[in-house]
């Protein structure tokens, strides 16, 4: 279990960096890297760089999951995912889009 604190509290499972991961990620980057402008890009989300995580929770409440029991409570996570949607959300004006895979 993985909790951020920025603007915003985080809880989040950690996920292992394995190579199916790693990969999936490098090919994600490239692709959105190829349709951006230079230089809009967080480098804080390159390959190498970014924690994988599966975000449980998320608050604007500073310090919202600091010694609580919260962890504690929670299952154990899966040990196998399904992707069922990929989507895309913009942080700064609270769009979604859902994205879909090319046929």
């Amino acid at each position: 279990m993985v909790r951020f604190e920025r603007p915003t509290s985080v809880l989040a499972w950690a996920l292992d960096l394995d190579c199916a991961l790693a990969g999936l990620h490098r090919q994600a980057w490239d692709a959105v890297a190829s349709d951006s402008p230079p230089g809009t890009l967080t480098p804080l989300h390159a390959p190498g760089r970014r924690s994988p995580h599966i975000t449980l929770g998320r608050t604007r409440r500073a310090g919202a999951f600091a010694d609580r029991r919260v962890p504690e409570l929670l299952p154990a996570p899966p040990l196998s995912l399904r992707l069922t949607t990929l989507r895309s959300h913009d942080t700064r004006t609270g769009a979604l889009e859902v994205l879909v895979p090319r046929s």
